[in-house]
């Protein structure tokens, strides 16, 4: 019983706040803005319970490490942190041509990283979920707090 207690104030106690990703004032919109984050403390490693994951889930992430592993691919998923963006955007953004852009948006949308939504002949890109995104500013973070002794 004591079990199921700690579980669930772990749950509580690492939520995030705030709401969901995407869930942000979006241009014209009336909401009032979202409350002030506070400071939640991060769990310790082994803390947290890990539920058991079968084979094809771990290939699954593997794979998603593999995409994230390229630089220009982690250029183009930090643009779309800011929001949405056609491959325009994307290409005036990072600077890598357009058939680069479209061959990497390609392998992210098969990894279901991205989603695409067309407006007219022109194609609008996001996350699909916000785990990535999460993953890219974490992995970024902790460069910028452990950056290499030159």
């Amino acid at each position: 019983m004591a079990d199921q207690t700690r579980a669930s104030q772990d749950r509580t106690r690492y939520s995030p706040v705030g709401g969901t990703a995407g869930s942000g004032l979006r241009h014209g919109s009336t909401q009032a803005p979202p409350p002030e984050p506070v400071e939640i403390c991060e769990p310790e490693v082994g803390e947290v319970p890990t539920p058991a994951y079968d084979a094809a889930a771990i290939d699954r992430t593997a794979e998603v490490f593999k995409a994230l592993a390229a630089s220009s691919r982690l250029r183009i998923l930090l643009v779309l942190t800011q929001g949405e963006a056609s491959v325009t955007e994307i290409v005036d953004e990072t600077g890598l041509s357009q058939p680069l852009v479209s061959q990497h948006l390609k392998q992210l949308r098969s990894l279901h990283l991205v989603e695409v939504d067309r407006v007219g002949r022109e194609a609008i890109y996001s996350f699909k979920d916000a785990h990535v995104s999460h993953i890219l500013i974490d992995a970024l973070d902790h460069a910028l707090e452990h950056p290499e002794d030159d």
